[in-house]
């Protein structure tokens, strides 16, 4: 008990010391490195505030897809709830992706102090952690791009890199909640009871809801625990103990994790090539000689040292078998990179505590503590340079309002009609978003899609060379302005092979700071059309010409509806007149949210050739309306979380009953 205040004091300080250090990230609205990931966050999180509860379907991207899909929630859910407080959504994701940066080195103290049960070893490795040189600098293209960011007398942290220049807060937060949820689980692994079995649980769902690749590094960090002999009790023990507390975290992650979800997210690859040749199929085989490690060493080494070897070679084996080899043994393995970084700290810390400690047997204690300061004060002179010379990079951009990504987005908005949509590559997609509401083909999250084609039209358009037929997928879509950034335009990716090649076939709308808008002929209503394709086969590929005439050329004969009326984001009510083969089309992504009702009874619906909402309905006069409703896996999800959070709330109440009545 009296060590409780004094680590608690201990973890303040770490706090306050690494938010000083990030204090310009605390404060503004729109970073600076525009080519940033961390649009799409603040655009799910405008979504939320300005949609909320009607969050079923999101017509916005990848031409509409159900918003279940749209990420892990915490991060957005928590930048919504603050930006509705203060009004101001960006200012809100600054606020939280730097508190998550800042709570990593309290978060890595008290995990090393729960595994080395040393304070000293904690404190040395969060120093280690904050200022001295990222590990996952020995490999070059992560150490060059560090010093192509912010060139000093050494790289930044490669966490701040992520943060600053890639906008990975969700993953930055989430190596936070793991190193609170390696602690805790190190916790009840120890000496059980019901109390550390629910914060243990708590702690791995809340990483669960913030990223997607945090899972897999809480994993890790859980995982071997079992094999570390220093933990105490039997071996069955401990496994059955962590297994208890992976169960019980999975079940109550399913309140998200749906099948489709899940799908979605294994099921995408980029189309041109994914990153590296997959062979998650040795993975167990890496995860396996760790578990050798850990017990082996256990008890030949300083406590916790031999479980932070473990987390080393795994992640380091993910980052170096894709940087020197192309080999990806996990998803986006690159991004293990902070994991590494967080287990090489812990390994640095209990090392030198141990160290520390011999020497307190050998020599008198003052030289000792002075050797513990010498200690503390090269780390932090090691990093100092580091962080003065990044700081300035760490601020908002007070001229975000002059954006071409903001003026096109207002652009678009005012002159888009109803129903129609943009096509939009590059960072514009992250950050059309976030200025207003403007449907796009592309997005910022490449997995939260319904209908596939999208990302096949957006390899063709970027890259192919056949103008023509980019043009009917736009006219298909539909989509009313393409917008190309060329040599002179601002955009940091530039993934147009041939930003001239549309000059000869469509109109320029606006051509504005190296960023060209064509214009598209209209093609039927963008919204709701009834038209005869319910017959045409669809595209073989992206480069279909044929199938994509076919179908452009009936949308160019459709009949738009006698009336239409949109009653929220997916749902529509539309009086139709029908021909014999003809049927309605909602020009939105088909999904199996779908419901229709045709006159007031229920019918099914399907996927047209291109993948746009198909209903079948008989000719003659009718009335369709359509909705689209959150998917039943989900629901099947949240019950099972439901359930299971009911059964531990009881178990907890009975087992105090129990200890009361004896």
């Amino acid at each position: 008990m009296r060590r409780l205040p004094l680590d608690l004091l201990i973890s303040l300080a770490l706090f306050t010391v690494q938010a000083i250090l990030i204090a310009p990230v605390f404060a503004g609205e729109f970073t600076s490195a525009r080519g940033s990931i961390e649009g799409a966050y603040i655009t799910d999180a405008r979504f939320i505030v300005d949609h909320f509860p009607d969050l079923s379907w999101n017509p916005l991207w990848y031409l509409g897809f159900p918003f279940e899909w749209f990420y892990t929630p915490l991060l957005p859910a928590i930048v919504a709830t603050l930006g509705k407080l203060l009004g101001n959504v960006p200012q809100a994701y600054r606020l939280v992706a730097a508190t998550g940066y800042a709570l990593g080195p309290a978060a890595l103290y008290v995990a090393t102090r729960q595994i080395a049960r040393l304070p000293l070893a904690g404190v040395l490795a969060a120093l280690a952690f904050v200022f001295l040189p990222s590990p996952s600098y020995l490999f070059p293209a992560l150490r060059d791009d560090a010093i192509g960011w912010a060139a000093g007398p050494l790289p930044p942290a490669w966490r701040l890199v992520t943060l600053v220049k890639y906008g990975e807060g969700p993953h930055v937060l989430s190596l936070s909640l793991a190193l609170l949820a390696l602690a805790a689980a190190t916790w009840y692994v120890r000496a059980p009871s019901g109390r550390r079995l629910a914060l243990a649980v708590l702690a791995v769902v809340a990483v669960a809801l913030t990223n997607l690749i945090g899972v897999l590094g809480a994993g890790v960090f859980v995982g071997l625990l079992p094999a570390s002999a220093t933990l105490g009790g039997s071996a069955l023990a401990r496994w059955a103990r962590v297994l208890r507390v992976g169960v019980l975290a999975g079940l109550l992650s399913l309140g998200w994790y749906s099948v489709g979800f899940i799908r979605a997210v294994f099921g995408f690859t980029t189309p041109g090539g994914a990153e590296g040749g997959a062979a998650y199929v040795f993975f167990p085989l890496v995860l396996f000689v760790a578990l050798l490690l850990v017990a082996q060493l256990s008890r030949r080494v300083p406590e916790g040292l031999e479980l932070a070897a473990g987390w080393s070679l795994i992640f380091a084996v993910i980052v170096a078998a894709f940087q020197l080899g192309g080999t990806a043994l996990a998803p986006q393995p690159t991004r293990y990179a902070l994991e590494l970084d967080a287990a090489v700290a812990i390994a640095l810390g209990i090392a030198f505590a141990w160290l520390v400690r011999w020497l307190a047997g050998l020599l008198d204690p003052r030289a000792v503590a002075a050797l513990a300061g010498v200690a503390v004060f090269a780390f932090v002179a090691l990093g100092v340079g580091a962080w003065m010379a990044v700081r300035d990079d760490l601020a908002a951009d007070p001229h975000w309002s002059d954006w071409s990504e903001r003026a096109t987005a207002l652009w678009l908005a005012e002159h888009l009609g109803p129903g129609e949509r943009a096509y939009v590559s590059g960072e514009h997609a992250f950050w059309l978003d976030v200025f207003g509401d403007v449907p796009q083909v592309r997005g910022g999250v490449d997995f939260a899609f319904s209908n596939p084609w999208w990302a096949h039209v957006t390899f063709q358009v970027n890259t192919g060379p056949d103008a023509e037929v980019s043009v009917l997928w736009m006219e298909a879509l539909p989509v009313r302005y393409l917008v190309v950034t060329g040599p002179g335009s601002t955009e940091v990716y530039k993934d147009f092979v041939d930003p001239r090649k549309f000059d000869r076939g469509l109109p320029v709308a606006l051509d504005r700071r190296g960023v060209r808008i064509y214009e598209v002929p209209r093609v039927g209503d963008p919204r709701l059309v009834v038209a005869r394709v319910a017959d045409l086969a669809a595209p073989t590929s992206a480069i279909d010409r044929p199938a994509l005439e076919a179908y452009v050329g009936r949308m160019r004969d459709a009949r738009a509806p006698r009336a239409l009326a949109q009653r929220g984001l997916g749902a529509w009510r539309a009086d139709v007149d029908v021909g014999e083969g003809e049927s309605v089309v909602l020009r939105q992504a088909y999904d199996t949210g779908w419901h229709a009702t045709v006159d007031g009874r229920d019918v099914a619906v399907r996927a047209d050739a291109i993948g746009q909402l198909l209903v079948p309905v008989p000719a003659g006069a009718h009335v369709v309306e359509l909705d689209h409703r959150v998917h039943g896996d989900l629901l099947a999800g949240i019950g099972v979380a439901t359930l299971t959070a009911l059964g531990l709330l009881g178990s907890g109440v009975r087992r105090r009953l129990r200890r009361a009545a004896a």
